[in-house]
Formats: structure tokens, C-alpha cells, sequence
């Protein structure tokens, strides 16, 4: 501490230029800091779905559900299994023991391991599918209603709609909810059925001859290579109504589809899960936001594009904001963020009350400096403004008051002394430069075990000892 408080007197000029970039870089970086309500939690959960429409719960627990918990069990870093077997689908579960981190690699094998068990399922068998983006949060949802449009047209604005918000930058990902899958419902007439002499068999069997989506090959004609593609697919309705049925002993004679079935296409009913707003029929875009991105920059992006948007819509669309991150985090940093200014100038009035004005300018103006660097150094680390590190600040002020009290004083025992200024700050650097680092770095010990712990919580409080070290070896 002695060389440092040497090397600043000598080269004043310099140090007033970092004090300088740090007082004007400080609140620059601090308004543009990637910000969260809370500490990123790595979630170690994972979901595995494997579905054979129409079986029933003991049927797949026995067929599907036990061989995915067999090969699961085969992943060592994986803790807990729990599943659900239900009719048509099997749920399987995967928790990882909270000492892993490197979550990339636990679900690839996950995922390799699913696709060794795909040839022991029963044929037949949708699956199994790997959710491993479990804990995906939201930064916004909104909700799209339509006033006088069908389901399907709001489905395909609402796809439109997802490309479109894609170009903000910063978007991860967006889902669509309230979306029913279609189906093509084919409602046979039973006593015309028996009239001609078909089966429902026959029909179906009709239907799947028809439909076959196959690669018709290709002809190489010299340097020309030319692709065949088989007609016969069904594009719309009217296709299907129009697919004839050879009439049973009848030789020539044939019926078409629609004589003898009612064809519409429709959603699945029940829905399986509708989403409404406002007691309207809605589809919802969830939007999330990639990790280290500022939370408040990607809102005004977000806020601004859906404006554009809405006024690209016909009459009777109407986009409203279900859920908005952004303004919770605003709410909760700058909450923090006005505790921590306030807790700033009561100090800094204080010190100035108890030292005189003059001495508690020189102590209090530590405090905000050395707040400014740690930000700046936080936003190298990719420590994020969240409650938890903001707090840490409002807690690392004490300790820093206390440590600049300390030098104060030395120095001014030692001018009251008769010594000269600077002879008097090099000594008092010499003097109290390992009483003062032992003190900070029992500090900052006393809170590592925050930062090593392999846990869920760990995580949750890590930012604490990170801001606590960086903050007391910065005023260093």
C-alpha cells in the first residue's frame, strides 16, 4: 500500500484521468448493464414424452415409460426420475445432481440415449421427444385476438407475426400457444355405407394408397438431372371428396368420397389447450430473451416493433401485453438502485458531520469512486445488476467507510504531529497496508463459501461474494 500511495503522489496527473474515465464510464456502463430481477439459476431438468395414441396407462407404463427410465438410469449425473403414464402418452422426468454445471453435455446424452431406446418402442410410437429447455423464462407475452377471424387466420398472423419479431435483436425464442393442431374429420353415413356395399376399412385403406408422400426419383438426361414428383397428394378438402371407391361387385361402377361422407376440416375438439384473453379466444406469443443481453434495451425494441406491427394488421387484431419482464426488472434494479444512492448520501452526510466537511468530502468521495469501478469491472465479469448484487454494494459501503476512516485519521494524527503531507500519506500506506489487507481479504474469505458452493443456492448468491471481492480489492 506504501508503493501505491508512492506511485499515485508520484503520478498524480494519470490517476485524475482514471478517476476521470471512471466517473463518466461508470454511469454510462451502469445504464446499459445487462440487468435481471434475479441471479440466473442453471435448471437441471429435463423432459422426455413418448406417445402411442390410444394405448392405455398400463399398457405404457410397461411398453414405453420403464424402457426410458432403464436408459435414463444409465446417465450417472442424473438424480431423481419420476414419470406419468397416462392413455396414448408416457412423461418421464429427469432431475441432474446439483453439482453439475455443463448442462450441454448431460443432455446430449440424454439425447443419444433416447435415440438408442427409439427401436425397443412399440412401432408405432411418436418419440420419444427431449425437452431440455425446461426453465425457459419468458421476457414477454402477448396475446392476439382476433374480432370476426377464425382460428386458422389467427394462426397463420400469428405465425407471421413470430418471423417478423424475430428481427429484434436479442430474441432467443417464440413460442405459440393457444395453437390446436387441425385434423380433416371424415364423417361416414352408415346406412349409405351398407347400401353400396363398402366397408369403413375399405376407406381407410382408400385413403392411405392415395396419400403417399414418396420421392418419385429423377432421370438424368446428359448434364440435366430431372427430379419426378408423384401426383395424387391431398392439397385441400375438395381432393378428398373427390377420391373414388371401387363399389364391391359392381365391375366399373365406382362412388366418390363425398356421397357417402361428410368431409371438414376442423381443430381437434376437445381442445387440448386453448388459451383466451380477456374471455376471447387468443393465441399467445411467449418471448424470450438470450442470456447477458440488456433486459431494458430488448423492452423498447420489443415495445417498438409491436407498435409497427399493430399498425400492420387488418382491422379487428389487436396485440396486448399479457406479461412484461422488462418493467418488473426496471422496477426491482431501480428499486435497489434508489436504496443504494439513498444509502450513499446519508453516509456521505454523516461523515461529513462527524469528520467536518472537508475530511468527510475526502472519505465520502471514495465511496461513489469505488462504486463506479466495481460496476465497470462487474460488466468485464458478466455480473449481471440483479437484487442480489446491488444489495452486496449497499453492504460492501460500511466497510468501505470503515477502511477510509481508518487512513483519514492515520494521516491527520501524523500532520498533527508536524509531519509533512506526503512523507505523512507514505507512511500511513506502509503502517496500515497489511493490518487493512488482512482485514479485507477476512472479508472476502468469510464469503467465498457462497461462491463455491456446488448447489442451486450457490448460484442464487454467488454474485454476492464476486461483488464483495470485487468492491473491497477495488477500493484497495
Amino acid at each position: 500500500m506504501a508503493s501505491l500511495t508512492k506511485f499515485a503522489l508520484d503520478n498524480s496527473r494519470m490517476i485524475l484521468l482514471f478517476v476521470l474515465i471512471v466517473v463518466f464510464a461508470g454511469p454510462i456502463s451502469f445504464v446499459s448493464h445487462p440487468s435481471r430481477e434475479d441471479p440466473e439459476i442453471t435448471i437441471r431438468t429435463a423432459l422426455v414424452t413418448a406417445r402411442f395414441p390410444g394405448m392405455s396407462p398400463e399398457r405404457v407404463e410397461n411398453l414405453i415409460t420403464r424402457k426410458l427410465e432403464e436408459k435414463l438410469r444409465e446417465i450417472p449425473e442424473i438424480e431423481n426420475i419420476t414419470s406419468t403414464s397416462r392413455t396414448g402418452l408416457a412423461t418421464v422426468k429427469a432431475e441432474v445432481y446439483e453439482r453439475y454445471f455443463d448442462m450441454e453435455r448431460i443432455w446430449q446424452d440424454l439425447r443419444n440415449k433416447m435415440a438408442d431406446v427409439k427401436p425397443d418402442l412399440p412401432e408405432g410410437t411418436s418419440g420419444p421427444f427431449v425437452n431440455d429447455d425446461y426453465g425457459n423464462v419468458a421476457m414477454a407475452t402477448i396475446a392476439l385476438t382476433g374480432d370476426g377471424f377464425s382460428l386458422a387466420e389467427m394462426r397463420e398472423t400469428a405465425r407471421a407475426l413470430r418471423d417478423r419479431l424475430y428481427a429484434v435483436q436479442g430474441t432467443r425464442k417464440i413460442e405459440l400457444f393457444g395453437v390446436e393442431p387441425e385434423r380433416i374429420f371424415v364423417e361416414i353415413n352408415t346406412s349409405r355405407l351398407a347400401q353400396l356395399g363398402l366397408s369403413p376399412g375399405a376407406i381407410v385403406e382408400t385413403l392411405q394408397k392415395q396419400n403417399i408422400v414418396l420421392p418419385g426419383g429423377s432421370i438424368l438426361a446428359g448434364p440435366l438431372s430431372l427430379t419426378i414428383e408423384p401426383t395424387g397428394n391431398f392439397e385441400s378438402v375438395a381432393d378428398i371428396e373427390s377420391v373414388t371407391l371401387d363399389i364391391p361387385n359392381k365391375r366399373g361402377q365406382v362412388a366418390y368420397l363425398r356421397d357417402i361422407a361428410n368431409i371438414r376440416r376442423a381443430y381437434v375438439d376437445p381442445p387440448k389447450a386453448p388459451a383466451f384473453f380477456n374471455g376471447e379466444p387468443a393465441i399467445v406469443l411467449s418471448i424470450s430473451m438470450i442470456d447477458q443481453y440488456d433486459a431494458f434495451k430488448f423492452g423498447e425494441d420489443l415495445k417498438a416493433r409491436i407498435t409497427a406491427l399493430q399498425n400492420t394488421l387488418p382491422i379487428g387484431y389487436v396485440l396486448n401485453y399479457v406479461t412484461f419482464q422488462p418493467n418488473e426488472i426496471a422496477a426491482s434494479v431501480y428499486g435497489v438502485s434508489n436504496n443504494l444512492a439513498q444509502t450513499i448520501a446519508i453516509v456521505l452526510a454523516i461523515v461529513m458531520l462527524f469528520l467536518g466537511w472537508r475530511l468527510g468530502l475526502i472519505v465520502g468521495a471514495m465511496v461513489p469512486l469505488t462504486m463506479l469501478l466495481a460496476i465497470l469491472i462487474m460488466r468485464q465479469a458478466g455480473i449481471e445488476l440483479e437484487r442480489m448484487s446491488l444489495a452486496t454494494l449497499i453492504i460492501s459501503l460500511g466497510l468501505l467507510v470503515d477502511n477510509g476512516i481508518v487512513v483519514a485519521e492515520e494521516i491527520l494524527r501524523r500532520l498533527s504531529l508536524g509531519e509533512e503531507r506526503r512523507a505523512a500519506a507514505v507512511a500511513t500506506g506502509r503502517e496500515l497496508a497489511l493490518p487493512l489487507l488482512s482485514s479485507t481479504l477476512t472479508t472476502v474469505l468469510a464469503f467465498m463459501p457462497l461462491m463455491l458452493a456446488d448447489s442451486a443456492a450457490g448460484e442464487y448468491t454467488r454474485s454476492i461474494s464476486l461483488v464483495i471481492a470485487i468492491t473491497l480489492l477495488g477500493w484497495r
